[in-house]
């Protein structure tokens, strides 16, 4: 979490008088403004509620998309053509000088058609495991305590992370103590 004027990660602590924990921004002597603070737990929550809806919202639609790469005969085509001209230059049919200046083209092809469908298939997988991902059975456990079958904090962690590479607080105004969400900016990772 992070402030916007500065973009200072924020720093947890407890203070005496609070039993809950702290979002604060760290002291002008190591770089913050040493004003901003958020009850940590209200945070939290807010945070919580918002990845497991984003985890819903992405479930029914993580199953929908092609399965398989539409460029595949595209990159097989350009693979059978390369080969066709190796074959022809290994037989001696084509000149050093038009296979050195022509095998270049496609082999750039092949090789950023083969990025593409790696990228096409991690999406693939990501969809796959999204939509074999249970969010109503994360969601109840997501509260629960550990020893009662409630998911680790490392889980917890991992999933904010992997939606959100941050989460912007802005300043309250001087005296404003109500928690405030609209002053909680999340900033989703793209898919």
């Amino acid at each position: 979490m992070s402030r916007p004027s500065d973009n200072t990660s924020l720093r947890v602590t407890h203070q005496k008088d609070c039993v809950q924990h702290i979002y604060i921004c760290p002291a002008k002597t190591v770089g913050g403004c040493g004003r901003l603070g958020r009850r940590g737990d209200l945070v939290d929550l807010y945070i919580s509620e918002a990845v497991l809806a984003k985890l819903e919202e992405a479930q029914p639609a993580s199953s929908a998309g092609p399965a398989e790469w539409p460029k595949q005969q595209e990159y097989e085509e350009a693979k059978f053509r390369l080969e066709l001209l190796r074959t022809q230059w290994a037989a001696g049919n084509i000149s050093n000088e038009l296979f050195f200046s022509t095998a270049p083209e496609p082999e750039k092809m092949i090789s950023r058609l083969r990025a593409e469908a790696q990228g096409f298939m991690a999406s693939v997988q990501r969809r796959q495991s999204r939509s074999s991902t249970d969010v109503a059975e994360i969601r109840r456990r997501w509260c629960l305590p550990e020893e009662e079958g409630g998911l680790p904090l490392s889980v917890k962690r991992s999933y904010i992370r992997e939606a959100l590479p941050a989460v912007i607080i802005y300043p309250a105004g001087k005296g404003r103590r109500k928690f405030d969400p609209d002053l909680l900016e999340p900033i989703w990772r793209e898919d």
